[in-house]
């Protein structure tokens, strides 16, 4: 399966993407702990540097599906580098959501009315790296208002507290947002269901 780029997955990784893929899992761990522990002695910075390496050690494994790639299809420093910047440019969007959606659910709880109508919504929604299932999803959750309630071979149900607050999946939208962090074909415009049982929005 490939990107519009032709990105594909790797059949095995060499020493010299190892190396990389383990430093840029590395480096961000370290670089999180010198910021809270806010001490710079030579005890502190060794501590902090094996820390972070036994958490890459018994962890790597889930930063694989990751798959920061180029066009060849190998991870390189500019390819990891890529998809973290790719990432970082999503996450103020979200953080935009997040906001927006806190005031969304403070208007409907503090209304007289109280004009909740919860819904379910299911879509299908195919990813090339199962970690933009994870982003997607938690993302949905983080998302007040929404939550992931259900994902199972690319299909989702989620739930919202009112209709408008599925506008942005069921355009396809939130999704494409997700697809370009690993810069993969945007998944278009799903096929939407909607119900108030599970049953109802069942694959």
């Amino acid at each position: 399966m490939t990107s519009k780029q032709g990105q594909q997955k790797p059949k095995g990784k060499s020493k010299y993407e190892v190396i990389i893929s383990l430093f840029m899992q590395w480096l961000p761990l370290y670089a999180f702990w010198l910021v809270l522990s806010e001490h710079y002695t030579p005890f502190y910075l060794v501590i902090g540097a094996l820390a972070s390496g036994l958490i890459v050690f018994f962890n790597h494994e889930m930063f694989v599906a990751f798959y920061p790639l180029n066009n060849n299809g190998h991870i390189t420093v500019k390819s990891a580098l890529s998809v973290a910047w790719r990432f970082l440019k999503y996450l103020p969007g979200l953080l935009i959501q997040v906001i927006r959606d806190n005031l969304l659910v403070a208007y409907l709880v503090i209304h007289p009315k109280m004009p909740i109508d919860p819904i379910l919504l299911g879509f299908k929604t195919k990813y090339q790296s199962s970690v933009s299932h994870v982003i997607l999803g938690n993302s949905i959750t983080l998302s007040p208002g929404t939550m992931t309630i259900f994902l199972e071979n690319d299909y989702y149900v989620i739930h919202g507290l009112i209709p408008s607050c599925f506008d942005s999946f069921i355009s396809g939208e939130a999704q494409a947002k997700v697809a370009k962090i690993f810069n993969e074909e945007p998944p278009g415009t799903p096929i939407s269901i909607t119900g108030h049982t599970f049953k109802e929005v069942e694959e």
